[in-house]
């Protein structure tokens, strides 16, 4: 039998990790501010956690740009700037998540959510989401969305 002393001080340390890994999961989240200029400087872009949009500057510039270029400029700077945030909070969680899944799913959900740069420094528009394969049917762990305990 396990002793319930040793088993509840085990149980604070595992809470104490977790306690102390969600305070640099929200660091990093708070620390991924980012700022984008455009190739012309016409266009600066700050954005904050989650790719937010903290700050638009158009410098004089972009008076010499027609409308229609302004505005896919600006579109332009916004995506770098939340490219740049992503990948902060990727290089800050990879330490934590390690290679797994964990990572994984950030990188999957970061893909889904903003535009990718490719290496020519093109932004194009954000992937859809591969499709995860369907669970095979009469799986051993799959419980038909049910509990294990009856």
């Amino acid at each position: 039998m396990t002793d319930p002393h040793q088993y509840l001080a085990d149980f604070e340390q595992r809470l104490q990790q977790a306690q102390e890994q969600a305070n640099a999961i929200e660091t990093a989240f708070r620390e991924s501010r980012s700022q984008a200029q455009s190739p012309d400087g016409s266009v600066i872009v700050t954005v904050g956690s989650g790719g937010r949009i903290e700050s638009l500057q158009l410098t004089p510039r972009a008076d010499d740009l027609g409308h229609t270029a302004l505005g896919r400029t600006i579109m332009d700077t916004i995506r770098r700037a939340q490219v740049e945030a992503a990948r902060k909070i990727e290089d800050t969680m990879r330490p934590l998540l390690g290679e797994g899944e964990g990572m994984a799913f950030l990188r999957e959900q970061v893909e889904q959510g903003i535009a990718v740069i490719d290496p020519a420094g093109t932004v194009e528009e954000p992937r859809p989401a591969p499709r995860r394969p369907a669970p095979p049917q009469g799986d051993d762990d799959d419980f038909g969305g049910s509990s294990v305990l009856r």
